[in-house]
């Protein structure tokens, strides 16, 4: 019976988190994608990270030239990776934003550090001189949740290590440059 509970009380908790306002623009020099993650963070991804574990989001990029009657041609392939760790004794969030270039951000927040996290404004991808103007392209992100590993497998022994499992879709943004 208990474990009937167990089963329940997991799908109760089960939430989707997804990418929204996916953008794929340009500079006078740069292709440029801005995107926002809903709802990446449950309670137990900042619990964890409060308690010295680190959350690293890596967002996945991938760009197809569309060619007919041939298979798609990649142009740009990549991935971008936002960590969060925790200073109890200053009590601040430390952010290091792979597309940054500054080293590292850090604020006392923990509501900004969840919106830098969660989103890419602006991410230079690759110069538009790799791009064949009037041309079909197609965009492919995706963003995963991923913890470190404690040593001596000590991580089987945290308890809703299945709330450290968040991974989107893969979403698809067609445009014509």
């Amino acid at each position: 019976m208990l474990l009937i509970s167990l089963v329940f009380a997991r799908q109760a908790c089960a939430r989707e988190v997804m990418l929204r306002d996916i953008v794929v623009t340009n500079s006078s020099s740069d292709l440029l994608l801005f995107l926002k993650m809903i709802d990446p963070f449950s309670p137990e991804v900042i619990d964890g990270v409060q308690n010295g574990l680190t959350a690293t989001f890596t967002y996945e990029i991938h760009l197809h030239l569309v060619r007919e009657d041939w298979p798609d041609k990649e142009v740009f392939s990549g991935q971008l990776d936002h960590t969060m760790t925790y200073d109890p004794l200053k009590k601040e969030y430390h952010l290091q934003l792979s597309e940054n270039s500054v080293e590292e951000v850090v604020t006392d927040s923990v509501d900004k550090a969840k919106v830098a996290m969660a989103e890419l404004n602006g991410v230079k991808l690759l110069p538009l001189a790799s791009l064949q103007p009037d041309r079909q392209y197609i965009l492919k992100v995706r963003a995963t949740l991923a913890k470190k590993t404690l040593p001596l497998r000590l991580h089987y022994l945290i308890p809703f290590s299945s709330f450290w499992n968040v991974s989107t879709d893969w979403y698809t943004v067609e445009f014509r440059f």
